[in-house]
């Protein structure tokens, strides 16, 4: 909480979490995906700038798909920094609207960042034509759920997404995080522990 309050939005949030009676989970991963779900579900219509509902809701569950690889995709192009180039930013939301089998993916593409730009708050422009996520802690997060969407079935796609980032600084938050949802969030105990097990012996050997 200390890491993420000092952001006046986040702190807004999280006194928002506190009046609805949102008791504060002591592990990070829980409030961050706390934050995010809360910012794609219900803060478009706390905040009521307009005075009127959006236009239309988002989709939470596809939407954090959506940011979960593209979090993952600005780590991995600027790690520790989180901020890309708009233009990149548009051609990658343009890749992944073409993966998921959308009929229009330019189209689907600019709608798509102009709802989580206005509905949202968690993409956000910062100085000339460069985007980041709302806290670099969000990325890390939603780059870590990216990870652990890879190991639907089987584990070893996460150990060697991860196995290729030990020892990397910037990558440090996102193993946890990574981790931590596997356990935590989808309450696969038993798949965390053997990408533990399975990263230990990696380092072992």
């Amino acid at each position: 909480v200390r890491r993420l309050a000092p952001n006046p939005l986040l702190l807004t949030i999280l006194a928002l979490m506190k009046r609805q009676g949102i008791t504060l989970p002591e592990r990070r991963v829980e409030l961050c995906d706390q934050y995010v779900r809360t910012l794609l579900s219900t803060w478009n219509r706390a905040r009521g700038l307009s005075g009127r509902a959006p236009a239309r809701e988002l989709d939470v569950v596809g939407t954090m798909r959506m940011l979960a690889s593209l979090a993952l995709w600005m780590h991995a192009v600027s790690p520790g920094v989180g901020l890309v180039k708009r233009e990149a930013l548009r051609r990658r939301l343009v890749h992944l609207h073409k993966v998921r089998g959308d009929p229009d993916p330019e189209s689907a593409a600019r709608r798509f960042l102009e709802d989580v730009r206005e509905y949202a708050g968690l993409l956000l422009e910062r100085g000339a034509g460069q985007y980041g996520f709302l806290h670099l802690t969000i990325e890390e997060y939603l780059a870590g759920v990216g990870i652990a969407l890879q190991g639907q079935q089987e584990i070893e796609p996460i150990v060697s997404a991860l196995g290729r980032r030990i020892g990397e600084p910037a990558w440090h938050e996102v193993i946890l995080l990574t981790i931590g949802y596997l356990g935590i969030i989808q309450q696969r105990d038993q798949a965390a522990g053997a990408v533990v097990e399975a990263l230990a012996d990696s380092e072992a050997g």
